[in-house]
């Protein structure tokens, strides 16, 4: 009889009450706490920056035969993947094709690929004497290749050579025209939106028609 009238006592009732309470806030504050923790994690996670792109060198029959480099800067990229990368943005910049989506995918890549200085020199070509040199308006009545012929590296750094001959068909085919050209470009390394793709960019380009392949720039 006692216990239970203890029990039943006001101050028990109000330390019971009490007890609950507490044990009541220290789990409030132990999920505050939790949510916390993980709302921080997010938003460190969100703005980390990225990990470092990498280059797998294979062999002729796909086997994995070098290390994993951290693309950090242009010497990173092995020479013969960097060459062939170059010659690949000078033919998909300057050849055009008669497919209409293929030709719009050829100018997807080379927009991708230039920044800065060489963004503007390319566009401002397309759109020079009226848009005669922008494969989307040509490519209907002409159509052309152009065809990387040797890439060197030159005096300075990350600069390039791309030596290609430019072969053109107009008037259905009835007029032929084979034309050297030079092309110089400058290289920098940045974040590409392609997680696949290599992180490098054309930021600084030059090209001209030549009468011959000479000696190197310097």
């Amino acid at each position: 009889m006692a216990l239970t009238a203890l029990a039943d006592s006001p101050i028990y009732q109000d330390r019971l009450t009490a007890w609950h309470n507490s044990r009541l806030w220290w789990a409030l504050i132990a999920v505050t706490g939790l949510a916390t923790t993980l709302a921080i994690a997010d938003v460190v996670q969100k703005f980390q920056p990225p990990p470092p792109q990498h280059v797998l060198i294979f062999n002729q029959q796909g086997e994995p035969v070098g290390t994993i480099l951290p693309i950090l800067n242009v010497q990173a990229i092995p020479n013969v993947i960097l060459k062939a990368g170059l010659g690949d943005f000078i033919h998909d910049a300057f050849s055009i094709d008669q497919d209409k989506d293929e030709e719009d995918r050829l100018i997807a890549k080379t927009q991708a690929r230039v920044t800065g200085q060489a963004w503007h020199t390319i566009n401002d070509w397309y759109a020079r004497d009226l848009g005669k040199h922008d494969p989307r308006n040509i490519w209907r009545r002409t159509w052309a290749e152009a065809m990387p012929l040797d890439v060197l590296k030159l005096d300075g750094i990350d600069r390039y050579q791309v030596d290609y001959r430019v072969t053109t068909h107009a008037d259905n085919n009835t007029t032929i025209t084979i034309a050297p050209w030079r092309a110089t470009l400058h290289v920098i390394v940045g974040q590409s939106k392609d997680p696949d793709a290599l992180g490098w960019f054309v930021d600084w380009l030059d090209f001209e028609q030549v009468r011959e392949f000479g000696p190197l720039k310097k």
